[in-house]
């Protein structure tokens, strides 16, 4: 879903339509919303707690997958179309038991290593409680920062606004930024873990 349609259908749906896209496009909505509201559209905190569920859900389905799931079976199912394989999840269990905090954290923001390293958290025998210790405050603390950067440049649009006719511009061109630094870290993220792997050889 592009920048333009998403804000379009949360102008209109509001909080209607939050839940489903935040549990589709979570980190996008985040920010998008935060503009809306500083625009006025929402409640800050009824959005944010929204957002939050709408994150943290499909975190838990993906955990319980693996939790409740037969490794062996999904992994040739599945895997190769979610990235995991018998040597890379030899690979995601070590770095669940070594590093369980610091993995959530890289699995949260890393584009395209949430899926395959939440479902290794229940394949690997993490805990429930302990997935909830890592996922909880990752998710409170990314949300909040997103949210927080979506509302500052919402604000510059309501001082700029009555010279500029098209706010999909402002919409547009902030979320270019934040898009480009996402993924600029997310790969910072991916070489650090491939550094780990010849340093501590545990990949």
């Amino acid at each position: 879903m592009n920048l333009e349609t998403a804000t379009q259908l949360l102008i209109h749906y509001r909080y209607l339509l939050l839940f489903p896209l935040a549990a589709f496009e979570g980190p996008i909505i985040a920010f998008v919303v935060g503009i809306l509201t500083a625009a006025g559209y929402f409640n800050p905190f009824i959005a944010y707690t929204i957002l939050l569920f709408g994150d943290i859900i499909p975190d838990s389905i993906y955990y319980f997958i693996g939790r409740h799931g037969e490794r062996k079976t999904f992994v040739a199912r599945y895997g190769a179309k979610v990235g995991i394989t018998e040597e890379r999840f030899d690979i995601i269990k070590k770095l669940w038991h070594r590093h369980g905090f610091k993995t959530m954290f890289i699995s949260k923001l890393a584009y395209g290593l949430s899926t395959p390293f939440l479902v290794a958290a229940g394949f690997a025998g993490i805990t429930a409680r302990k997935f909830y210790e890592y996922v909880l405050p990752v998710t409170i603390i990314q949300y909040a920062i997103l949210m927080a950067l979506g509302f500052y440049f919402g604000n510059s649009y309501v001082l700029i606004t009555k010279y500029i006719e098209n706010a999909q511009l402002i919409i547009a061109a902030a979320f270019i930024i934040l898009l480009i630094g996402y993924y600029i870290f997310a790969y910072y993220l991916k070489t650090r873990i491939l550094a780990n792997k010849k340093e501590n050889n545990i990949i």
